[in-house]
């Protein structure tokens, strides 16, 4: 095991102060799965915007910054998400990585192959190889997490959340065998999900999240082994599936810039297409109404590919199109600039 310390602030598992931090700190041998591991985090980041792209919080690239330093880092229930699926992109690369014959030390999962595994199959095949990703990904990601606090704590839990969805959603596939495809046989081997189904277990996970209440009483100072013992009994009693946070999150209607919220003013929304899903039918209602800001339409350009054409051979050849479209926003109500021009009007002439 090794310790990475960051005493700036990184962006969450990819930044490059983290990464060559690890690089001069851990072992050797490792240097090889770096490239992995920054490939799968920004598969995580990038799985953790579509799943909250039309939500007040949208995994905004500030929330990414955390800061080491006690007290600047959040514990909510929006970064125990982004800590899980972070967690479990990196594994997930590696995993793939492995079994596509990347790395010189590892491979497909042959420990079971031959064996019996029910009725009509065997196992063989290519098993992805998830125990070597779920090694060295827990190297590379819960080195981050250097103290002894409760936060420290409940990042490691969700990063170990991420991880075990990555197992959760891997699936059987099965190859048939017999005389002219009878199918007597079947041989049969474990493979990854889609990484959206992974992302789609653990937006399951993050909407039935449990805030964690700890013992408030403060342990004694310094003592961090009262503090691991604290946390841990309290941990105990909660599966390990699940995501859990410490503190409440703050309104993201509102812009502020010390959390890194955006706050909705300004965003997107959609409006009336029956090919939306329910998220993106309710956006505007959602970020915009919800918050206090009013939906403003505004026609824009557009420049797609258009009256596209194969050419022998064997190339495509596309015309730029412009196009005009109807796109929504999240605006400041009228009704308060003008209460607000009111005011000033009225201050000006008391004065005079």
């Amino acid at each position: 095991l090794f310790r990475l310390s960051c005493y700036k602030s990184f962006c969450l598992f990819f930044c490059v102060q983290s990464v060559n931090n690890f690089l001069m700190t851990g072992p050797k041998a490792f240097l090889t799965y770096a490239n992995s591991v920054q490939v799968g985090a920004r598969m995580g980041i990038h799985e953790c915007k579509h799943q909250f792209a039309w939500e007040k919080w949208n995994c905004p690239e500030k929330t990414l910054q955390l800061s080491t330093h006690i007290g600047l880092r959040s514990a909510t229930k929006e970064t125990s998400f982004l800590h899980a699926i972070s967690a479990a992109g990196v594994m997930y690369t590696l995993t793939k990585n492995c079994s596509m014959g990347d790395f010189e030390n590892c491979g497909c999962d042959d420990s079971r192959i031959g064996q019996a595994g029910g009725k009509g199959w065997i196992w063989g095949g290519c098993s992805d190889n998830v125990e070597f990703g779920e090694k060295i990904s827990k190297h590379f990601v819960d080195a981050l997490e250097g103290g002894h606090d409760s936060r420290a704590a409940v990042n490691l839990h969700n990063n170990e959340a991420g991880r075990l969805a990555v197992k959760a959603t891997m699936r059987k596939a099965c190859k048939c065998h017999g005389v002219s495809g009878s199918c007597s046989i079947q041989t049969c081997w474990m493979q990854l999900a889609d990484f959206r189904e992974v992302g789609n277990y653990l937006k399951m996970k993050h909407q039935r999240a449990m805030k964690l209440e700890l013992d408030k009483k403060p342990a004694k100072a310094g003592n961090s082994a009262v503090n691991r013992g604290i946390i841990a009994h309290t941990l105990r009693r909660i599966a390990k599936t699940e995501l859990i946070y410490l503190e409440d999150s703050p309104n993201y209607c509102v812009k502020n810039q010390s959390l890194g919220v955006q706050g909705t003013e300004g965003r997107e929304c959609t409006k009336g297409d029956k090919n939306f899903s329910q998220k993106e039918k309710k956006s505007c209602r959602s970020l915009c109404n919800e918050c206090g800001f009013r939906v403003v339409q505004k026609r824009v350009e557009v420049v797609s590919s258009c009256n596209c054409k194969f050419h022998w051979c064997c190339t495509v050849r596309c015309e730029k199109c412009m196009q005009v479209v109807t796109k929504y926003y999240c605006a400041r109500r009228e009704g308060g600039k003008r209460h607000n021009n009111k005011t000033k009007r009225r201050d000006r002439a008391q004065r005079h």
